[in-house]
């Protein structure tokens, strides 16, 4: 499959690619007609995107819709230009509706605007894709072997049989009523151990587990993770099926979700890609630099603030530093557990309390553990270098560490349900949002509590 090709072209070793004969010579086009999928996706990302861009106008239509269809989305932006706009209109053009809406479905929108301009059915792929928008009616397959309960296993055997080239790969076989509503399903090993004459109602599996077509993606694949399901079947409301997510786009999900939550973790816009331009990168990253920027500036308020404190003791500033530090690690790491567990489902509505306590209870053991480290070590410093009550100054940052550690750890894990609640992505949480908040948090207990305690 390409798709895999293109996964891991640029790690390790990469597979040797094809070599093409001088390009304008009839053996050069023969061989470009030639190329299989895999050895043309081999090919074009070892050349530079010129060379690649040409190449691509060069090869037949089937091939190129084959590698637009699996190329990563910011691959195929980057070797999409006019020409190639206008070629993949005129190739989507002849595509049914779903086809063409799985091709275009993650493309630009100026691509999409080209790609349509001459399909019969433009209105028609449009809402196909907006359908696919974040939904596991978005990433599922129509095509789905079921059959009715009144039917016996040999009538099951027999359909499958006569229908062998319209089906892919077999996972299950549904039990629709006669309104298509789901009742329930058959594994494999049904069809191969049962008497033929059985009826399919008598061994069917009940209560089968689906998930809404309106449902996020990522609850399918939650779904498939906590029951085991290598596919997931898609329902209306009234619970007739629409379709089912495969275990292939179910693994595509997983990857997806996982590279738009480190995305956000690391204060980036989850559609940027390493093909984007500098105007590009400035939408996309300038808003989270700005973001940071808020919070530093908030933070070095507060700091100005105290400037008659740093005035009196210098020596409190080389505090500031670890307190920012540990508060917005110890946030940081509060809240990417609190994410985790939130995707996997293994965190639920009755344990936020005792989530929050055994929160608490580590930040106090980790608190308690680092401030007695730094008040030692200031309580060693104050032996040889020359400062004011080396013990006052040492409960300062013991009691500060241990505060500041507990705040930024309960925070951390409440922030990413509070985001949920509120419908944003609670990867947000971990990025600049919490790193920030707490920086500023942070160095105001730390001057409180100096302002009581050492001056």
């Amino acid at each position: 499959m390409v798709g895999k090709v293109l996964s891991g072209g640029s790690r390790g070793k990469a597979a040797s690619h094809p070599t093409l004969p001088e390009a304008g010579t009839a053996e050069h086009k023969a061989a470009v007609a030639a190329l299989s999928p895999a050895d043309a996706a081999r090919l074009i990302l070892s050349l530079k995107p010129k060379a690649a861009r040409a190449l691509l106008r060069e090869m037949p239509d089937a091939l190129s819709l084959a590698l637009y269809a699996e190329f990563d989305p910011a691959v195929r932006d980057l070797l999409t230009d006019a020409a190639a706009r206008d070629r993949l209109g005129r190739i989507v053009a002849r595509l049914p509706v779903e086809e063409a809406a799985d091709l275009l479905a993650s493309a630009h929108s100026d691509l999409v605007a080209v790609a349509l301009a001459d399909h019969p059915q433009a209105d028609a792929v449009r809402s196909a894709i907006a359908h696919r928008e974040g939904s596991a009616g978005a990433a599922m397959r129509h095509r789905f072997v079921a059959a009715p309960a009144s039917w016996s296993l040999a009538d099951v055997i027999a359909d499958i049989r006569e229908n062998a080239d319209r089906i892919d790969k077999l996972y299950a076989v549904y039990v629709l009523d006669d309104d298509r509503r789901l009742t329930g399903y058959l594994k494999l090993r049904d069809l191969l151990l049962l008497p033929p004459e059985t009826l399919v109602g008598d061994v069917m599996r009940p209560d089968p587990i689906a998930v809404s077509a309106d449902a996020d993606r990522g609850e399918a694949v939650r779904l498939a993770a906590r029951e085991q399901l290598r596919v997931v079947p898609v329902i209306d409301a009234e619970r007739r099926v629409l379709g089912v997510v495969t275990a292939e786009e179910l693994i595509e999900i997983g990857r997806r979700e996982a590279e738009e939550d480190m995305k956000i973790m690391a204060g980036l816009d989850p559609e940027a890609t390493a093909a984007d331009g500098p105007l590009t990168i400035l939408r996309r990253r300038l808003p989270w630099l700005a973001g940071g920027l808020f919070g530093a500036g908030t933070a070095a308020l507060v700091v100005g603030a105290y400037e008659d404190a740093l005035t009196e003791a210098a020596i409190l500033a080389s505090l500031i530093p670890i307190v920012m530090s540990l508060a917005g690690n110890a946030g940081i790491q509060a809240s990417t557990v609190t994410v985790q567990a939130m995707s996997s489902g293994a965190l639920w509505i009755g344990d936020i309390t005792g989530r929050v306590l055994r929160e608490l209870g580590g930040a106090l053991l980790n608190g308690s553990i680092v401030g007695l480290i730094t008040a030692l070590a200031i309580l060693a410093l104050g032996g040889v270098a020359d400062f004011d009550r080396p013990p006052a100054l040492a409960l300062t940052a013991f009691l500060t560490l241990v505060l500041v550690t507990v705040q930024a750890s309960v925070v951390g894990g409440l922030i990413p349900l509070a985001l949920d609640r509120l419908k944003f992505d609670p990867a947000v949480a971990t990025g600049v949002f919490i790193t920030t908040s707490n920086d500023v948090v942070g160095v105001l207990i730390f001057f409180l509590i100096a302002t009581t305690i050492y001056l």
